[in-house]
């Protein structure tokens, strides 16, 4: 039931979801990442994470990892697998078609999806990291 709850919300589109300067194509790839990413996860979750970390700007491929914070361990992040290892990557990665040129040069990405269906996604670019 919770489930469909976050569903609910990100179906309502960026007012109900925060992400900085989140823009309708992303919101929606949330929504549809959410759709994977709440499948498989332990029952007690605060908070699930994608991090996808790219070799360089416009890479097709690279690393990317789904963990969770749990109401019993809130302070820890557990690996777990979504849906699908790979869709949630990828629809992630095709949204940068849809991103302005100075923003789709990101080497990594961090989404946050907490248990009210309030989202961060969050960029890393080259410049960003030492």
């Amino acid at each position: 039931m919770r489930h469909l709850a976050i569903m609910l919300l990100l179906a309502l589109g960026p007012g109900f979801a925060f992400a900085q300067g989140a823009s309708p194509a992303e919101t929606d790839a949330v929504a549809r990442i959410a759709e994977c990413i709440v499948q498989g996860a332990p029952e007690d979750w605060q908070r699930l994470y994608v991090v996808i970390d790219l070799p360089e700007p416009g890479a097709e491929t690279g690393q990317v990892r789904y963990l969770a914070a749990r109401v019993s361990a809130p302070g820890q992040t557990v690996a777990y697998t979504p849906c699908d290892t790979r869709k949630p990557a990828t629809i992630l990665l095709d949204t940068r078609t849809r991103q302005t040129p100075e923003r789709r040069g990101w080497i990594g990405a961090r989404l946050t999806l907490h248990e009210t269906g309030k989202f961060e996604l969050n960029y890393d670019y080259p410049g960003d990291r030492p």
